[in-house]
């Protein structure tokens, strides 16, 4: 019995351990199946995921389609708009057609009257005349008495008043103005010239011009008072102006007086600065000199002339036919057209362009255009004075700009509203937010790069803030928040909100560090100031005017028409390119230089790939908020490795272009080699000066970072903590990278110019044991044949020493551009200047010398071509600057800079002759057209490619001369320089207490000094003795107008 049950638990324990085999086999059955599906489901995720994407993606190039086909739209209706504006205006001038040919049926039939009156006139007069010869001869002899013995008056003292002097009656007989009859009865004493004077009141004085605007307490005021107060626009004020003066005179209605355009000035009832502007509208009523026969010329005979343009010809004519005729400056009196043009005062064109009644002036209300004669009509006149008062215009309606009120006269002259939406606007049918609302995009909103899209965390960031995290570098985050500052606003991304920098900067959307540079750029929306007028330009024109450099300038323009158009500062809104042509806001060169994808123009970072892009490249590859909108910057999901890894973070680039002379054609240096352009010198010499930098940061195992640039050309590389450890750059120049203040490729100039320094040559200029040193104006400084020497050296004010530029720039004195810009300038002028004795040498003698580095040297050789001439290959000439720039060899800017330095020291050069030659003989030559020839001239408008290293301020190089201290036995101009900003602090020569200088700076002598000054006498000449513990014996230094 217990065998038998052993068998069975026997055989019961093999069933389970079957059945627990069975379950096991099962269970991984089981977890493979598992397995599988998991590994199905992280699939479709992933596809689930791409799919979004690419959803993402195509909704985002539908919603850009669908804008492009709302573009061609508006397009298509505006065409629309245009063409039947033009069916308008064709019936227009139909309808004028068909009155000037009613008004000139009717003058036919009242000259018809008027002949046939004259015909009788003539037939009495002739009676008259045969009796006359009929009367015995005695009474034939008393010529100058009439019938009743009375004697005849002398014609020399009948004289009217005319429009600005005195006028004879036989002047007036001669013009037509009076006929033989009446000129009869003043000689008879028939009629006075009182009498007379009433009756052709219309040609002596007019009818009078537009003298004020209806408002104010004495419910009249001035024109210029109607401007100061903003009730008249300034182009309609000007205009105004302009009339009043070429119909004789200003007008002040508030004392009823008439003046001339110089006691306007005087007494302030016009501008100073509109004072050049009337004269010349003053001479259409007092006569323009031909500058051949100085002749008095009327408008029309001086547009004929060249003298004035034709558009101001016809408004000075049609203001003066409005009043009551076209004076003529020899008599001063108004003359109907058809005797203006029987006296060449005007010829058929005018006359025909004078009868369709053009819109030269401005209607205050809608600032559309208009004529003279509809202005008047619509003025009252006083019944006291008789001045004409134009009605105050009514105030336009308003809707909110980028930055304040907008006009909607200013949206109409901007091409953004019709005319018809000014009459739905009056009858009603319009309201102000309707505008708003559907000028959103030219009004308040911006398509900029609002923000950032963390992938990894599905997190929306801003800019700052996404910097913070380390998502973007600061070079990145800085072109990002300066182009959102120029194109409106700063954007807050979570909080959907648009703000300007000073708010945005204290939300923490920007920090300290960018501030200044966000200010900058928001004026860019604000405005920039000219300095020579105080008014308000665009970001294009303050490029223009060197008030911003011209490559960040092209930077933040681009910002602003990829986000929705081109500001407008001076009215705050937007306008499309076409509209900003017509204003003088962006130009056809300056759209040449924005579509053009290349290198040179792609000044925006893409953190994924590190790619640079343009702006609108840049904002193609962001995201579309699908809650607010907003364009986000997405920054991909990255997988860390285990391993170290090297990460590419900038790429910069510099290449040099040559031009094909005969095909316009841009070419690689190598191409221009191969097809025998250049040389194999030049070919060498262009090469070296490509580069192809890339800053990179290497991640070692244990974690820590390392930045290294490297050029992908050359190979050189450089470990930026290595060099900050070994004293060859310091941390001012790493943090003035880091800022971006400079950028990479002038980083590794930098850097490439310290390594190489000849430290024992360069050496030698630093223990000058002498020298003395006087302030001298520039002409002073006049060596030959009437040149000026350049700027030769650097005065530290710090250690009071001469010193050679290049050691200035490694001192920190002079920054790498100003310190290439000065040795070029030497360079184009004759040659380096040795600055112990003031000696020229060649670029080769300076490096043997130690005074300039030998990539200093590379740089410097198309100056000095500029002084030795470019060698034509074709014809073996030797070409001037300005002739290189005109066959394309040398590039526009550099070679404009070197004709600059060479004007301001002497004249340009001539290679071939060896001598300076003058901007007249530079025109004869053919080097210089007339515009050319007056931007050289025009000295204060000169490029400010200079930072003055004393004040840090943008200066010119005719500047940096004018400032310069002159060396009493070399000659040697020397700019003062230190290392801090003197602006606002008085010179350390006028210093109550001298002594050592405090502080240290890199690449200075570590040694201490001592100072004394030794005042002297009270003459005009002052002597400062600087004692040294170092090589410097004995500085002495003089001044003859310090103070």
């Amino acid at each position: 019995m217990e065998r038998d049950a052993l068998l069975l638990k026997l055989k019961q324990t093999n069933q389970d351990r079957a059945r627990s085999q069975k379950l096991e086999e099962e269970l991984n059955h089981m977890k493979v199946s598992l397995e599988s599906e998991s590994r199905i489901k992280l699939c479709l995720q992933e596809e689930n995921e791409k799919v979004k994407k690419d959803f993402l993606y195509w909704k985002g190039q539908y919603e850009s389609k669908e804008g492009e086909v709302r573009q061609f739209n508006s397009e298509k209706e505006k065409l629309e708009r245009e063409r039947s504006s033009l069916k308008t205006e064709i019936e227009r001038l139909m309808r004028e057609l068909r009155e000037v040919e009613e008004r000139y049926k009717s003058r036919l039939l009242i000259t018809q009257t008027q002949f046939s009156e004259l015909t009788s006139a003539r037939d009495s007069l002739e009676a008259e005349l045969s009796k006359l010869r009929e009367r015995p001869y005695a009474f034939a002899k008393h010529t100058q008495t009439d019938e009743s013995g009375k004697k005849d008056l002398d014609p020399a003292t009948l004289v009217f008043d005319g429009v600005r002097k005195m006028v004879t009656a036989k002047q007036l007989l001669d013009c037509g103005v009076i006929n033989k009859v009446t000129y009869g009865q003043l000689l008879n004493g028939q009629k006075t010239v009182s009498e007379v004077s009433v009756d052709i009141k219309l040609n002596l004085k007019g009818t009078g011009s537009i003298s004020g605007v209806a408002v104010g307490p004495q419910g009249k005021m001035s024109l210029t008072e109607a401007k100061r107060e903003n009730i008249l626009s300034e182009d309609s004020t000007i205009l105004l102006l302009e009339a009043q003066a070429a119909t004789g005179h200003i007008v002040d209605p508030r004392a009823n007086e008439k003046m001339t355009v110089q006691e306007a000035c005087k007494r302030g009832v016009v501008y100073e600065e509109d004072r050049e502007r009337l004269l010349i509208a003053e001479a259409a009523c007092l006569g323009y000199r031909d500058p051949n026969t100085t002749k008095l010329l009327s408008a029309g005979q001086a547009m004929r002339k060249g003298l004035i343009d034709r558009v101001t010809a016809l408004r000075m004519l049609q203001a003066q036919e409005s009043v009551g005729g076209i004076i003529d400056p020899v008599l001063s009196v108004f003359l109907p057209k058809d005797a203006a043009m029987d006296r060449d005062l005007i010829d058929e064109d005018l006359y025909r362009a004078l009868n369709q009644r053009p819109e030269c002036y401005l209607d205050p209300d809608t600032q559309l255009g208009t004529s003279y004669v509809t202005l008047k009509r619509r003025c009252k006149a006083e019944p006291t004075t008789g001045l004409l008062i134009l009605p105050a215009p009514e105030k336009p309606m308003t809707v909110n700009g980028l930055r304040g009120e907008v006009s909607v006269t200013d949206l109409m002259s901007a091409n953004l509203l019709e005319k018809s939406d000014m009459d739905q606007l009056k009858e009603g049918k319009l309201t102000s937010q309707d505008i708003e609302h559907r000028l959103r995009s030219y009004l308040r909103g911006s398509t900029c790069i609002a923000g950032v899209y963390n992938e990894a965390n599905d997190k929306t960031l801003s800019i700052y803030q996404a910097m913070k995290e380390g998502l973007l570098k600061p070079s990145t985050t800085l072109e990002l928040l300066e182009a959102q500052a120029a194109s409106g606003f700063m954007i807050d991304p979570v909080n959907n909100l648009c703000l300007t920098v000073v708010d945005a900067y204290k939300r923490g959307l920007a920090g300290p560090e960018f501030k200044d540079k966000l200010l900058s750029a928001e004026r860019a929306v604000t405005g920039y100031k000219d300095p020579g007028t105080d008014k308000i330009i665009s970001l294009f024109q303050a490029i223009q005017k060197g008030l911003i450099e011209k490559g960040h300038g092209i930077h933040l323009l681009e910002a602003q028409i990829a986000s929705g158009g081109i500001i407008d500062p001076r009215h705050s809104h937007r306008i499309e390119v076409v509209t900003a042509y017509k204003k003088g806001y962006f130009s056809k060169e300056m759209n040449q230089i924005l579509t053009d994808e290349g290198d040179n123009s792609k000044g925006f970072f893409d953190p994924n790939n590190q790619d640079n892009l343009t702006y609108l490249q840049l904002k193609k590859r962001c995201i579309i908020d699908q809650k607010t909108g907003l364009v986000l910057l997405s920054i991909k999901k990255k997988k860390e490795p285990p391993q170290p890894i090297t990460q590419k973070s900038t790429l910069r680039k510099r290449r040099v272009v040559i031009v094909d002379p005969d095909t316009n054609k841009d070419m690689s240096v190598k191409e221009a080699y191969d097809k025998g352009l250049i040389d194999h010198e030049m070919f060498l010499e262009l090469s070296q000066q490509e580069c192809e930098w890339e800053e990179i940061t290497i991640t070692t195992q244990d974690g820590s970072k390392r930045l290294v640039i490297f050029d992908r050309k050359t190979e050189i590389q450089y470990d930026i903590r290595e060099l900050l450890e070994k004293s060859v750059i310091n941390q001012s120049l790493y943090d003035q990278y880091r800022s971006q203040m400079i950028t990479l490729t002038q980083f590794a100039d930098i850097i490439t110019s310290k390594t190489k320094a000849n430290r024992s040559a360069a050496s030698t200029l630093k223990h000058i044991a002498s020298i003395s040193v006087s302030l001298a104006c520039p002409a002073e400084a006049v060596v030959l044949d009437g040149e000026q020497s350049p700027v030769g050296a650097i005065f530290d004010m710090e250690a009071l020493e001469k010193i050679s530029i290049s050691e200035a720039h490694k001192r920190g004195l002079v920054d790498s551009i100003s310190a290439q810009r000065l040795l070029e300038a030497q360079a184009c002028t004759g040659g380096i200047v040795n600055p112990s004795d003031g000696r020229r040498l060649s670029i080769q003698e300076a490096t043997s010398q130690g005074i300039i580095e030998n990539d200093m040297a590379t740089r410097l050789k198309p100056a000095q071509k500029a002084y030795i001439g470019f060698e034509d290959i074709k014809c073996k000439h030797k070409m001037s600057a300005a002739e290189a720039m005109r066959e394309k060899w040398l590039p526009y800017e550099a070679g404009h800079r070197f004709l600059e330095f060479q004007f301001v020291t002497g004249g340009l050069y001539d290679p071939e002759l060896g001598r300076r030659r003058t901007i007249k003989e530079a025109l004869k030559e053919g080097w210089l057209d007339g515009r050319g020839a007056q931007k050289l001239q025009d000295t204060r408008h000169h490029a400010k490619n200079l930072t003055c290293p004393k004040t840090k301020l943008k200066i010119s190089y005719k500047e940096a001369m004018d400032n310069c201290l002159v060396e009493e036995n070399t000659g040697v101009k020397m700019l003062q320089a230190a290392s801090a900003s003197s602006r606002g602090i008085s010179s350390p020569y006028n210093s109550s207490t001298p002594g050592s200088t405090s502080g240290s700076r890199t690449g200075s002598r570590a040694s201490s000094r001592r100072g004394s000054l030794d005042l002297g006498s009270s003459g005009s000449s002052r002597r400062y003795s600087i004692v040294s513990s170092t090589t410097y014996s004995r500085t002495s230094f003089s001044s003859s107008s310090m103070s």
